[in-house]
């Protein structure tokens, strides 16, 4: 009936809004960064199983690089990292979808890396520089904050994001963080 096609309507456009408010808080006042040693390739693993879990229609594939060693970086904020880039996977590809992680370590470079890589719809050239602004979005129902409250928390952790073409197709954000050589946890 035209009442409940109303009353749906209603509560999606509340949903979106409580989105909207919870999105705009969180980038408002980022909590102050708390790292602790920690390891990420189980922030990884953790983040994963949730979405595999909840979307058995994408493929989803972990390479764990195994010599990440264990180094000081705020567990919830790089959590909240890797759901926010695995949620922009989730959301371009298809039922047929492809979402991959991996992770490694330069040691020359007491450098870890990890990357989310997907086989989805992909991100027009022209919207790349933009990505990472507050209230960019290219969603409809985006609030564009997404993407701005991650460049912050990496910012924070003194690393490097980027966003690149996947092969064949699809994109793949790459997150480069520096380990301390005083905080590694040996």
């Amino acid at each position: 009936t035209v009442f409940d096609e109303c009353t749906n309507m209603i509560v999606k456009q509340v949903d979106e809004l409580k989105n909207l408010v919870n999105e705009f808080s969180s980038f408002a006042r980022m909590p102050a960064s708390n790292p602790t040693p920690n390891n990420l390739n189980d922030s990884l693993s953790e983040a994963l199983i949730l979405y595999q879990e909840g979307h058995k229609d994408i493929l989803f594939s972990f390479r764990p690089d195994l010599s990440v060693p264990v180094f000081s970086l705020d567990r919830d904020q790089i959590k909240r990292v890797i759901i926010n880039l695995l949620d922009n996977s989730v959301g371009a590809v298809t039922t047929s979808g492809n979402i991959e992680i991996e992770s490694n370590y330069n040691p020359a470079l007491q450098m870890v890396a990890f990357s989310i890589s997907d086989n989805g719809c992909g991100i027009p050239a022209e919207d790349k520089p933009r990505l990472f602004e507050p209230y960019f979005s290219t969603k409809k129902s985006g609030t564009g904050l997404g993407l701005a409250i991650v460049a912050t928390i990496i910012s924070d952790h003194n690393g490097y994001i980027r966003v690149k073409d996947n092969q064949p197709n699809g994109t793949r954000f790459i997150v480069e963080l520096p380990i301390n050589r005083n905080t590694i946890d040996a």
